[in-house]
């Protein structure tokens, strides 16, 4: 069992309203629309095959009909829907912006023959929407039903276009038929040049044996990308039963060129590049040569002749890694790989950590090429790069964080010189909301919401990009002060005096909002992450704005980019549904002067947000304050807070916030807390009772809980001051547990009782899992220094996955000093199979070690899955080590430096002794300042089979106490904490 994942977005994941709404709608522009809609205004041509059948009779309960391509409406076009309902007379509707407001709403009449209604929202400025309706279901339930549209400028078109960048993955089966030319214009309505497909597979193309077919969807992908003026990258793959499936023989690597050049010949010059394999590397390989360099050169080197024999115009990507294994391109590569490829495919999936850190593995891969090719580099492609919006838990992220990791993830492998990128995928593969392979599409399939393909805000992400960026190469990265703070000049090839237009991206890389400022000499246009767009005038060429996890643009050539307090937006974490938000603007005229050197003086500022304003003034060395009172709404979930900022008379800001709406005036968390002294610890649970109501104190009358089987009451002769909880506060109550068994997870529940009459209820599973302060060694094959620390028995509180507690059995401590985190074991087995090389350990006899800061789960859906996956023992080739597949920015996969492994084996006992020591400053942000972190702890065991591959599939099994390591789509961490 695991904590539940807090899907809660930070401050800085909810302020996307930098800049995305406040640009689009400026300070005042929520309408609302009375009465019943009934038009379809504004349909275009293009929509006419998209429109209801007037004579269909519906037969879904509730549901969004989609009558515009994709519903993404060009601007100064009315954004109109179709709507069916079985059994009501009308429907209730309403549309929200990205920030979280509603700005239209009204009524659908349903005709009563085919019970069939129309929308019109009417014409709605540059941006994101949600489309909701409520009706009847079936059961004479309310449903709700909802759709994503936008308002956009279509990107560049692909026959205008030499810039082959932007890229897209798109199954055929997504969209079969009339539905592929549908969904290809979508894609090149977002500006995607170039789409990766897998249309041609080997099993379809040679069948029977040796004799080669040219399916229809082949052909039907092919003439459309001619059409459309895209390029293509065709995928060549998966496998031939008459071959045993994946090549492993003299005849199957001679059929698999011959298939290849019979796609190349095909093709017929529609398509520019052909990809041998996919994830060669990964999952898609199996039977004697799974993930051998060896077999996949020898399979590459037979495809290459077979395309250029062909077709010699037909790029050959070659590779097509999950993640960037940099010791299995190095085996390739001196195999002779370099050969027989012209470019380089990498998939470099990070979720759910953010996209940063990319450029270093990038940087890896180019230093081996340079070392097997004479110093010369083939361009990189990373072919498959995504971030699923998957409802719970594993690598889902919300949509928003899927949205600007879009953003991020292009800017980053732009600004690192990849030559193409293609996004993993066009449209979601179905419609579970907890399927991590249903959600990584920037389009909603059509499904029980919707009849049609819809936007998610990760689909304007992406456009916003290749509209900003297309054709404009990287230049440099502006020093902020801050390595979070990310600033990127990109220079348009376009013949200009200055060489071509200059656009900056600007946006904050950890969990919190940064006021900035940007220095520019002229006024500059600020487009957001979603196309929205401002003009900022600068005042003593200064230009002020709040950087986010959603990139802005700025389209000038900024001088400067700094820290400024200057001014700022700020509101509570949290809010009831229904209440005003009560929203802080500051104008800190304390640092002026010092900042730049210029003469301090009096500073005015005028905040404007969503029709409320208001002035501030202060002195040198001074600050003002004022509370503005927004609107929460009633739709849960991130409200985004933006305000436009007239400076000592110009406007020179867009500043932001966020707050997080909640249905549950006042919630109840619970969760372990520990003490220990001596030898005793003291196990509680903390009970956190929050109000997020910005006007009413809560009274608190009682607390009953439960651990396991054991039970108890926080009275009220245990609260004090009646339990008061204040409004936009929390408050912590505790009860100790008695009894308790160290590391065992057990079923937690509690209910809170309010003076209201209320009761707030909470359950979670967890156990209490002190990690002791202890200096441990390990001498003579003996593990000493471990105090009292307890023990991890994991026949006790583990669970086996793929093996029997006969073939490995392990007891471990977790312990702590200033410099490091330890983790010692004992491990019961009867072999141990070291492993080759460092970089293999995950797939050898090792020990596994998961960290995450906080609560586990709780940086899921935003910025703070900084997990990091270690893996230590012993190796034939290089000795001890300890191996990092991790999640966290900026940092790179590979060993560990500065960490400590000592094995010991003793086989007259059966036991492998470990004793490892990670350094605190290579897992920050954890530390010994945060004494509450999550972990998971495994051992794991080899299969036994000699292969020259790496990875999971020759892992035999493990043992695990938590889970997320080998399973790492879903996490199951438990809170640890440190004592003394």
């Amino acid at each position: 069992m695991r904590h539940r994942p807090r899907r809660r977005l930070s401050r800085a994941a909810v302020a996307f309203c930098t800049l995305l709404g406040l640009l689009a709608f400026g300070p005042a522009s929520a309408t609302a629309l009375s009465g019943t809609e009934t038009g379809n205004r504004g349909a275009t041509a293009d929509s006419a095959r998209h429109a209801l059948a007037p004579s269909a009779v519906a037969t879904d309960d509730v549901r969004i009909e989609v009558t515009t391509p994709g519903n993404l409406f060009d601007p100064g076009v009315r954004a109109t829907f179709g709507v069916l309902s079985a059994r009501d007379g009308t429907v209730p509707w309403s549309v929200r912006d990205y920030r979280g407001r509603t700005v239209r709403s009204g009524t659908a009449s349903i005709d009563p023959a085919t019970r069939e209604g129309a929308v019109d929202a009417g014409e709605l400025p540059l941006g994101y929407y949600t489309l909701t309706i409520r009706g009847t279901a079936a059961d004479g339930a309310p449903v709700t039903r909802t759709a994503g549209f936008a308002v956009q400028r279509p990107g560049p078109d692909p026959k205008r276009t030499t810039d082959s960048f932007f890229g897209i993955n798109h199954h055929y089966r997504s969209a079969p038929g009339d539905a592929w030319d549908d969904s290809t214009g979508l894609a090149a309505r977002a500006g995607a040049d170039t789409l990766r497909v897998d249309s041609a597979y080997w099993g379809t193309v040679e069948h029977p044996k040796g004799e080669y077919q040219w399916p229809e969807a082949s052909e039907r992908v092919t003439a459309d990308f001619a059409a459309r003026g895209q390029d293509g990258l065709m995928l060549l793959g998966l496998g031939n039963s008459d071959y045993g499936n994946i090549p492993s023989t003299d005849e199957a690597y001679r059929a698999f060129g011959k298939y290849a050049g019979h796609v190349a010949e095909k093709a017929g010059g529609r398509i520019g590049a052909l990809e041998v394999w996919n994830e060669y590397y990964g999952g898609f390989s199996s039977g004697v040569c799974s993930q051998s360099a060896k077999c996949y050169a020898k399979m590459l080197a037979a495809a290459y002749s077979g395309v250029k024999a062909a077709d010699p115009k037909v790029t050959v990507v070659g590779a097509s890694s999950f993640k960037v294994p940099l010791d299995w391109f190095e085996e390739l590569f001196r195999l002779g790989g370099l050969k027989h490829m012209d470019a380089v495919s990498i998939h470099p999936y990070r979720a759910p950590g953010a996209p940063e850190g990319v450029a270093l593995d990038i940087d890896g891969l180019k230093r081996l090429m340079r070392q097997y090719n004479h110093g010369r580099e083939l361009p990189i492609w990373i072919t498959e790069q995504g971030w699923t919006s998957a409802g719970r838990g594993g690598v889902g992220v919300s949509e928003q964080t899927q949205a600007q990791s879009t953003a991020r993830a292009l800017l980053e492998a732009r600004a690192a010189g990849v030559a193409r990128y293609y996004w993993y995928d066009l449209v979601n593969d179905g419609n579970g909301p907890d399927n991590a392979e249903h959600n990584f599409g920037l389009l909603r399939s059509s499904g029980p919401e919707a009849d049609g393909l819809n936007p998610k805000p990760a689909y304007l992400a992406y456009s916003t990009v290749a509209r900003e960026l297309t054709g404009a190469r990287f230049t440099r990265r502006l020093r902020t002060g801050d390595d979070d703070l990310h600033a990127y000049a990109f220079r348009s090839a376009a013949a200009s005096p200055g060489g071509g237009a200059v656009t900056t991206a600007l946006w904050s890389g950890d969990r919190t909002g940064k006021p900035v400022r940007v220095r520019t000499g002229k006024p500059v246009t600020v487009v957001d992450m979603l196309g929205s767009e401002r003009v900022l005038e600068p005042v003593d060429g200064w230009v002020y704005l709040t950087a986010t996890g959603a990139p802005a643009y700025l389209r000038a050539a900024v001088d400067e980019v700094e820290a400024s307090p200057l001014l700022s937006l700020s509101a509570p974490q949290d809010i009831a549904a229904g209440a005003d938000v009560p929203v802080t603007a500051t104008l800190d005229n304390r640092a002026t002067g010092r900042e730049d050197g210029a003469k301090a003086r009096r500073r005015t500022a005028v905040f404007e947000i969503e029709g409320e304003k208001v002035t501030l003034s202060a002195a040198p060395g001074r600050r003002g304050r004022a509370v503005l009172k927004v609107p929460a709404g009633t739709t849960p979930g991130s409200r985004g807070l933006a305000a436009a900022v007239t400076l000592d008379g110009k406007r020179a800001g867009a500043v932001a916030s966020g707050t997080e709406v909640t249905t549950e005036p006042v919630t109840v968390d619970v969760s372990p807390e520990m003490s220990v002294k001596g030898a005793v610890r003291t196990d509680r649970l903390a009970v956190t009772v929050t109000n997020h109501s910005p006007d009413t104190p809560v009274g608190v009358t009682g607390i009953d809980w439960s651990f396991g089987d054991t039970s108890g009451t926080i009275t009220g002769r245990d609260i004090a001051d009646g339990g008061t909880v204040p409004p936009l506060a929390s408050r912590t109550f505790r009860a100790t547990v008695e009894g308790a068994s160290a590391y065992a997870v057990e079923p937690v529940r509690v209910s809170a009782g309010l003076a209201d009459g209320r009761t707030v209820r909470d359950s979670d599973s967890f156990g209490f899992s002190p990690i002791t302060r202890a200096t441990p060694h390990l001498v003579d094959g003996r593990l000493t220094g471990l105090g009292n620390a307890p023990k991890v028995d994991l026949s006790e509180v583990g669970t086996y996955n793929g093996i029997e507690p006969s073939v490995a059995d392990g007891d471990l401590w977790a312990t702590w000093d200033d410099k490091n985190l330890y983790v010692s074991a004992v491990v019961r087995e009867k072999d141990h199979r070291t492993a080759r090389k460092v970089a293999w350990l995950p797939a050898g006899d090792s020990i596994g070690i998961g960290v995450q800061p906080g609560k586990p789960g709780e940086g899921l859906g935003r910025w703070g899955a900084d997990w990091y996956m270690l893996y230590a023992g012993d190796t034939v080739t290089q000795g001890p080590g300890v191996f990092v597949e991790s999640l966290p920015k900026d940092y790179p996969v590979g060993p560990v430096p500065g960490a400590d492994v000592r094995v010991a084996r003793d086989e007259a006992a059966g036991t492998t002794t470990y004793l490892v020591a990670v350094p605190w400053k290579r897992i920050a942000p954890l530390s010994p300042a945060n004494p509450s972190f999550s972990m998971t702890l495994t051992v794991n065991k080899n299969d036994g089979v000699q292969r020259d591959n790496y990875r999971s599939l020759g892992l035999d099994g493990w043992q695990t106490w938590g889970d997320g390591l080998n399973n790492w789509k879903l996490v199951r961490y438990q809170q640890v904490q440190l004592t003394r």
